[in-house]
């Protein structure tokens, strides 16, 4: 589970290996070429993320085509096996919740169990009490149903067919 770089994190681990029962990723980045591209919270661009900060890339996309395509959560969608619930505020100006919601639609086309849940007026972090109750009412119920076979959420039975 992680939020941010670290539900960037979830989501690429997740295609890397099925050695996860269940995962969440909140916030995440799942397509480093159009993250690379885009303007963050601060009103600048996100590439200084990339060159040497938190990717540690060395470069651009165009120079580095092939480590940007393999690093992309995206990209290997169809290798996800565990069951992947996805959160993202609607109003985030960190992380567009654009690449949740493509990260999702990708699961979704190769019929992988996933749940998107996009929380409306919210950022990157969830402030409002309800919704900070919701996520982890809902992470709980997620993990339950997939560690302990807990089939009362009613909400993943029927969002993840």
């Amino acid at each position: 589970m992680g939020h941010s770089f670290g539900g960037y994190e979830t989501a690429f681990i997740v295609t890397q290996t099925p050695m996860f029962a269940a995962a969440v990723a909140g916030g995440a980045i799942t397509d480093l070429n159009s993250f690379y591209y885009s303007v963050g919270r601060s009103g600048n661009p996100n590439m200084w993320r990339f060159e040497k900060e938190l990717w540690n890339m060395g470069g651009p996309p165009n120079e580095l085509a092939l480590a940007y395509h393999a690093n992309s959560p995206i990209v290997h969608a169809e290798k996800i096996q565990n069951p992947l619930l996805i959160w993202t505020g609607k109003a985030d100006a960190q992380v567009n919740y654009s690449q949740s919601l493509e990260l999702y639609l990708a699961l979704r086309r190769f019929k992988k169990k996933s749940i998107l849940l996009v929380y409306p007026e919210e950022d990157h972090v969830l402030m409002k009490p309800e919704n900070q109750t919701d996520i982890t009412l809902r992470i709980l119920d997620w993990f339950a149903y997939f560690l302990k076979d807990d089939r009362s959420a009613k909400w993943i039975t029927d969002g993840t067919r």
